[in-house]
C-alpha cells in the first residue's frame, strides 16, 4: 500500500492537461477500431513465423497473436509498431527484418502480415493504443511506399487508425508519445492530403517541439536513445513536408528544421567518439538509429551540424586528447513527465582512448521487479547513495515522486561542479566536482554536511575490462583509479549485469566501497 504522500509528491506535478485526460481516458476505456469490411484476397500467412525482438524469440505456429503478453508490454508493442518491415539504414544496430517463416519473402510475408494484422482489428488491445498506432501508420505508409505496394484495403485500414489516433491523442502522457503522435497525424494527413488533419497535426506537432526541445537542442527527458529516435522520425517528416508539393505550410518547414538543426548539435556534442551515446535515463542498445546514420539521413537534406556548448538539458561533456568524460548535473527530467528518469543524479560516463571504461549499467527491461527497481536506482550509477536510498523518489516502473534539485556552481570546459538537495530530508547534500588536471588525468571530489550517515559510492566498468585491486588503488589495461580520504578505504570489487540491450546482459565489475568521512576523491590517470 503507497503512502498518500507518495502520490501526493507524484501527482503534484501533472498539468491540469494531464489530470484531465487521465480522468477522460479511464472513463472511456480503452481504443477501439471497429472493422467489418471483408478482405476476399487474404495473402497466406508463413506459418509457424518467429518473430525476434528486444532480444526475445516468439513462435507463433497456428495465428499470430497481436496481444502476446508473455514478455512484457514493451514487447507487444514493438511486435504492434511493425518497425521491423523497415530494413535498418546504414550504420544502424537494428536486426533487419526480425521475423522468419516459411515464405522465405520478406516483401510478400510483410504484406500478408499487415493483412493478417487487419482480419484481428476487432481483438486487438495494446495495439491500438496511440503509441503504436502512430508508429504502426508510418511504418506501414513507408514499406508500402518503398515496395511500391498499392493496396486500397491496407489503405482504408490506415485510413480508420488515423482517425482514431485523432481521437486517442496521449494528452494524459504528453512527453515523447505525444510528439509521436504529432508526428503521425501530420504525415498521414499528408498522405491522405486531408486538411483538417493537417491543421490539428500541425498545430500539435509545433506546440510539442516548443515544449519538448530545450535551448541548447536536447530533448526534454533526457534520454540520449529517444533523442535519436524522435530525431530520425522528424528527418522523415521533414523530408515529406519539404518534397510535398501539398504542403503550403512554409513557416512549419522552417521551424520543424530549425528544431532537428539544434537537436542534430545536441546529439552530435554528447556522441562519443566511437560513436555511441551514453546510456543514461531509460536508454538502452539496438532500438534506435545511431547518430551516424542520422547525420548520413540528415547530410542530404542540408543540415550540417556542429558541436556546441550544452546548457539546460544539465549534461556536460569534458575532453582532451585521450579523455571524454559525459557528467548528469540534470533534472531528472520535465516535471509533468519524468517516467523515463533514473536517479542519476551525478553519475558520469568516462572514456579512454576512444574506448567505454566507467559506464552507465543501462536499461534492460521496462517491466516491474527487481530488475528494474534497481536499473533506475542510485545505486546503479556512478556516483554516491547515502543511507541507501535513492537521490529522487523512484517507484513503480516510471513513477517519480520527490525529486532531486540540482544548483551548478561552476561550469567551465576543464571544470564542473554542482549541488544536489535528493537527501535534504535525511540531513545531508551532495557536492561532486570533476576536474580536468591535465590532458591524462580525471579528478572527481566527492562533499558532504552529515558526518553520521552511511555512504557508498560506486563505479561500474565496461565488460570487457579486466580489473585488480590493490589497497586504495583499482588498475586496469589504460587506466589506475585511486581513492584518497581521510580514513582508511576499503574498496570491494565484484560483479553486476550490465545492459547490453532489452533483455541481454553480460557480467562486468563494479567497484564499491563506503565513504566513512565528509570529502573524498576519486583519481583517474590514464596509464601512458
Amino acid at each position: 500500500m503507497k503512502s498518500p504522500g507518495l502520490y501526493w509528491r507524484t501527482l503534484r506535478h501533472l498539468t491540469p492537461r494531464q489530470l484531465i485526460y487521465q480522468v477522460w481516458n479511464r472513463l472511456r476505456g480503452r481504443p477501439r477500431l471497429n472493422w467489418t469490411s471483408a478482405d476476399a484476397n487474404v495473402p497466406s500467412l508463413p506459418l509457424p513465423i518467429t518473430f525476434t525482438l528486444l532480444n526475445q524469440s516468439v513462435t507463433f505456429t497456428e495465428r499470430i497473436d497481436w496481444n502476446y503478453a508473455t514478455n512484457g508490454k514493451l514487447w507487444t508493442y514493438t511486435l504492434n509498431y511493425f518497425d521491423w518491415l523497415t530494413p535498418p539504414e546504414h550504420g544502424s544496430t537494428l536486426t533487419p527484418y526480425p521475423f522468419s517463416g516459411q515464405g522465405g519473402d520478406s516483401i510478400r510475408d510483410g504484406v500478408a502480415l499487415i493483412h493478417a494484422f487487419i482480419q484481428q482489428t476487432n481483438d486487438l488491445r495494446d495495439g491500438l493504443e496511440p503509441y503504436p498506432t502512430s508508429l504502426r501508420l508510418l511504418n506501414w505508409r513507408s514499406f508500402l511506399l518503398r515496395e511500391g505496394i498499392q493496396d486500397s484495403f491496407i489503405e482504408r485500414h490506415m485510413y480508420a487508425q488515423t482517425a482514431l489516433l485523432r481521437s486517442r491523442l496521449e494528452y494524459h502522457l504528453g512527453g515523447n508519445h505525444l510528439l509521436e503522435n504529432a508526428c503521425a497525424l501530420t504525415m498521414m494527413a499528408v498522405h491522405f492530403q486531408h486538411r483538417l488533419w493537417f491543421a490539428d497535426g500541425a498545430k500539435l506537432l509545433a506546440n510539442q517541439l516548443h515544449e519538448q526541445f530545450l535551448t541548447d537542442g536536447g530533448h526534454y527527458e533526457r534520454s540520449p536513445v529517444y533523442h535519436q529516435l524522435l530525431t530520425g522520425r522528424l528527418l522523415d517528416l521533414y523530408a515529406v513536408l519539404l518534397t510535398s508539393s501539398w504542403v503550403t505550410d512554409a513557416t512549419l518547414i522552417r521551424y520543424v528544421r530549425e528544431k532537428i538543426a539544434a537537436m542534430l548539435n545536441w546529439l552530435v556534442t554528447v556522441t562519443f567518439r566511437d560513436g555511441s551515446v551514453p546510456m543514461v535515463n531509460d536508454a538502452a542498445y539496438g532500438v534506435a538509429p545511431t547518430t551516424a546514420g542520422l547525420l548520413a539521413k540528415a547530410a542530404p537534406l542540408g543540415f550540417r551540424p556542429t558541436q556546441i556548448q550544452l546548457t539546460d538539458s544539465g549534461y556536460r561533456m569534458l575532453t582532451t586528447p585521450r579523455l571524454e568524460v559525459f557528467i548528469d548535473v540534470a533534472p531528472v527530467g520535465p516535471d509533468h513527465q519524468p517516467g523515463h528518469a533514473h536517479a542519476d543524479t551525478f553519475s558520469f560516463v568516462l572514456h579512454i582512448d576512444g574506448q567505454p571504461v566507467v559506464v552507465d549499467p543501462g536499461t534492460s527491461t521496462y517491466q516491474i521487479g527487481e530488475r528494474r527497481r534497481w536499473e533506475r536506482s542510485t545505486a546503479a550509477h556512478n556516483t554516491v547513495t547515502v543511507s541507501d536510498q535513492n537521490s529522487s523518489e523512484l517507484w513503480s516502473g516510471f513513477r517519480v515522486g520527490r525529486r532531486a534539485q540540482v544548483t551548478i556552481l561552476t561550469d567551465l570546459p576543464c571544470c564542473v561542479e554542482a549541488a544536489h538537495d535528493g537527501y535534504a530530508y535525511l540531513g545531508d547534500r551532495h557536492t561532486r566536482r570533476w576536474t580536468l588536471l591535465d590532458e591524462t588525468t580525471l579528478r572527481v571530489d566527492d562533499c558532504f554536511i552529515d558526518n553520521n550517515l552511511a555512504r557508498k559510492s560506486h563505479l561500474y566498468f565496461d565488460h570487457y575490462l579486466y580489473l585488480t585491486t590493490e589497497q586504495q588503488v583499482v588498475t586496469l589495461a589504460n587506466c589506475a583509479v585511486q581513492f584518497v580520504s581521510e580514513k582508511p578505504l576499503s574498496v570491494n570489487l565484484t560483479t553486476y549485469d550490465q545492459a547490453l540491450g532489452f533483455n541481454r546482459t553480460a557480467t562486468a565489475s563494479c567497484v564499491s566501497l563506503d565513504v566513512p568521512t565528509t570529502v573524498m576523491t576519486t583519481l583517474f590517470t590514464v596509464r601512458l
